[in-house]
């Protein structure tokens, strides 16, 4: 991305989310913001906090170059994401492409047993194993 779309992106962001993003550094350091200060054209200047410290308001100067993503911690609905990015590719929750693409997918029941689950999935997993190393053993019951 480039500066002028980071700056874009957070300037759509509605002020009072700030405090909930945590923006993913290149390093795959992670700081957590606490508030935007300025946007530069080459850095973002920010106070917040490293990830997996409790040390707060620490003042953070970040180029922009150095970002790979920003996360919302929090769970965000899509018409959340649509009222503050847009309503591009907003159909019915999911855009028309990704819904025909998830179609052709077939449908897998799971049992509504915990035991029963984790069986089918060991089983799936020593098929997929044993087709892997050119082996084809039935799939073992216990």
């Amino acid at each position: 991305m480039t500066n002028q779309e980071w700056i874009d992106m957070f300037r759509a962001i509605p002020e009072p989310e700030w405090g909930k993003i945590v923006l993913v550094l290149s390093n795959n350091s992670e700081v957590c913001v606490d508030s935007l200060i300025r946007f530069d054209s080459n850095y973002l200047v920010m106070r917040g906090r490293v990830g997996g410290t409790i040390e707060e308001s620490r003042g953070f100067i970040v180029p922009y170059h150095q970002m790979v993503c920003l996360r919302l911690e929090r769970a965000v609905k899509i018409e959340e994401m649509a009222a503050i990015f847009g309503e591009a590719n907003v159909a019915g929750g999911a855009s028309p492409a990704l819904v025909q693409d998830f179609a052709s997918v077939p449908s897998v029941v799971m049992p509504s047993d915990p035991a029963a689950a984790s069986r089918m999935l060991m089983e799936k997993l020593r098929a997929n194993r044993a087709s892997a190393n050119g082996k084809i053993t039935a799939p073992q019951t216990n």
